[in-house]
């Protein structure tokens, strides 16, 4: 057995341990960090723990038995994706984790493996609900196109999960970035243009976006960024990293545009669709210290609904089960994010 891969006394100092690379003592120290924004990441992960019992899911099914059959459809596709997601990116996480060198970004990755698991559990917890959690969750044998997104999505991130460069590392996380990013969004646009008609579904939903986009998010793209900083990259790498975002939009879209010929909905157009991913995307660029590639246009109405349900205040809880309900807000300078 090799005591070392948990103590190590022969090892860097907590302050020189870099993300990809090294050898780390062992030692988790939230007092000693080499990056700004780990530990506070891992505070606001930490200061904004939910349970799914915190939302009434009581009348999910007699809702959902009064939406149309083209909303009836949307609801369900979308949750047999947005499940995928969180299942795929929790293993993920776990082997980037044992990959990654710092042991504080280290922590913050087991935080965020428990958060997706919770996302796992709440989608079980609202479709049992709903009374259709067997179909929803085996509709991937059923439907191609969703089948093709998930694997896609899969392949995106098995490829690089190595550990063997600091290339690869980047465009490992380059990968999350597109699911955190890019691969939620619409799903989330969806369940908000329901709105009032599934309002267990819609308060589920505001718990799990703010997840992603107020720290899964930061997480990654912070890392992206500290792994870019820290390694001579080459600019090929940068390139695929372009060309990962590509794909990603390419497979956003391509599923969007499925659902929107098979199940029209609410106003959502084909452009209007188009413009939402392609603002994202450029957006995740950004964040990352990327130059923007795609078409840029004036925020869309799907980017003006996800923002507005970044407020909490309006979600209902289960008064029986409830903690908390609001989620907290925080204005933590996450580096330069």
């Amino acid at each position: 057995m090799d005591v070392t891969h948990y103590y190590n006394p022969h090892g860097e100092e907590i302050l020189d341990e870099k993300i990809f690379g090294g050898s780390p003592s062992g030692f988790v120290d939230f007092n000693r960090s080499r990056y700004r924004w780990d530990s506070n990441i891992y505070d606001l992960m930490n200061a904004n723990t939910w349970f799914p019992s915190e939302v009434n899911t009581s009348t999910e099914k007699k809702h959902f038995e009064q939406l149309t059959d083209n909303e009836q459809a949307i609801y369900k596709m979308t949750f047999a994706q947005l499940s995928f997601n969180d299942s795929a990116q929790e293993e993920y996480l776990s082997d980037f984790r044992r990959l990654a060198n710092n042991r504080l970004v280290k922590a913050v990755l087991s935080l965020q493996i428990m958060q997706e698991v919770n996302h796992s559990k709440s989608y079980a917890v609202l479709l049992d609900a709903c009374g259709n959690s067997e179909e929803v969750f085996n509709l991937y044998k059923h439907d191609t196109a969703l089948n093709k997104k998930n694997q896609q999505v899969a392949e995106q991130f098995a490829r690089y999960i190595d550990g063997g460069s600091a290339d690869k590392m980047l465009l490992s996380a380059m990968a999350s970035v597109n699911l955190e990013g890019i691969y939620f969004l619409l799903g989330f646009s969806y369940i908000y243009l329901l709105g009032d008609k599934v309002p267990g579904a819609r308060d589920m939903i505001k718990f799990i976006a703010r997840d992603e986009l107020n720290t899964h998010l930061p997480l990654f793209a912070n890392i992206f960024k500290t792994i870019q900083k820290e390694n001579q990259i080459a600019t090929s790498t940068i390139d695929a990293a372009y060309k990962m975002i590509e794909d990603a939009v390419k497979i956003e879209l391509e599923y969007g545009m499925y659902l929107l010929d098979r199940y029209p909905i609410m106003g959502v157009t084909p452009e209007l669709m188009e413009r939402t991913v392609y603002n994202y995307a450029n957006d995740r660029l950004k964040k990352i210290g990327l130059t923007p590639i795609f078409n840029e246009s004036d925020t869309t109405f799907l980017q003006k609904l996800v923002t507005q349900h970044l407020e909490m205040n309006d979600v209902k809880s289960n008064f029986f089960e409830s903690n908390v309900s609001n989620y907290a807000k925080s204005s933590i300078d996450l580096d330069d994010f």
